[in-house]
Parts: C-alpha cells; structure tokens; sequence
C-alpha cells in the first residue's frame, strides 16, 4: 500500500512538472500575471519552441497544461488522504467544484485569465480519466 501511495506523490509531481514544461516551451510568458510580480529569466523571454498553428498544437499549448494541473492536483489529494477515502472523495469533490468555479469565473473580467469551454473540457476528462483508473485500479483491488 505505501508504495501505492507513493506512486500518487511521484505522479503528482510528474504531472506538475510535466504541465510546466509544456507551458515553458511552448507558450509566451510575456502575459502572464506571476511574471508581473517577480522578474523573468532571460531565457523565457520568448517562446523557446515554436509551433504552426494548428487543432493539435493550441489543446497542447492552452488547454492540456490546465489538465495535467488539475489531474496533479487530485493525485495529491489522493496521496495526502491516502487512507481515508471518505475524506479524500470529500476533498476531491471540493476541488472539483472550485476549479469549475474558477474556470467560470473567468467570463468575468475580475478574475484573471481566459475562459475557454475546451479547458472546462480538457479538465473534465482529465478528472474523469484518473476517477476511472483509480476505481479500476486501486479501489476495486486494494482498498
């Protein structure tokens, strides 16, 4: 079990680090808020690797960061409420609501960022995807 456990810290940490490379690599960080606040490398003072416009290349740039966040976010919550499952449905259960409510809040111009319906998409299927493996995977069988 702990090495199950473990498994949820080191994907989470994965998914994290994974999201940010995407975000570094392929978007411009002129835009971002964070980069307001603390002074930016020279490095990313441009987008390192360009990509062609395409269906493809936009979800892997704007969309598909949103989801591995998210889907890092639920694995932590899994690997702190590792052996307690009512609380860690609880606890998923909220964060579902308050990335859901984050999102929409964007359609306001209080809120920052970008609404976009296929990051409420892409977060769904993301959150739906991991509910799915771990029901198949570590519910049924383990717990």
């Amino acid at each position: 079990m702990n090495k199950i456990r473990a498994a949820f810290g080191f994907l989470s940490l994965l998914t994290l680090i994974l999201g940010m490379v995407i975000y570094l690599l392929f978007r411009d960080l002129n835009n971002m808020i964070l980069f307001s606040w603390i002074p930016k490398q020279k490095l990313f003072e441009t987008t390192l690797i360009s990509l062609k416009s395409s269906i493809f290349t936009n979800v892997l740039r704007y969309n598909f960061p949103d989801m591995l966040w998210f889907v890092s976010a639920i694995l932590f919550i899994r690997f702190v409420w590792f052996y307690k499952a009512k609380v860690q449905r609880i606890y998923i259960m909220c964060f579902y609501a308050i990335g859901l409510i984050f999102e929409i809040s964007q359609l306001s111009k209080k809120v920052p960022g970008t609404f976009d319906w296929l990051d409420l998409a892409f977060i769904g299927i993301g959150a739906f995807v991991e509910g799915l493996l771990y029901k198949i995977f570590i519910s049924r069988r383990c717990l």
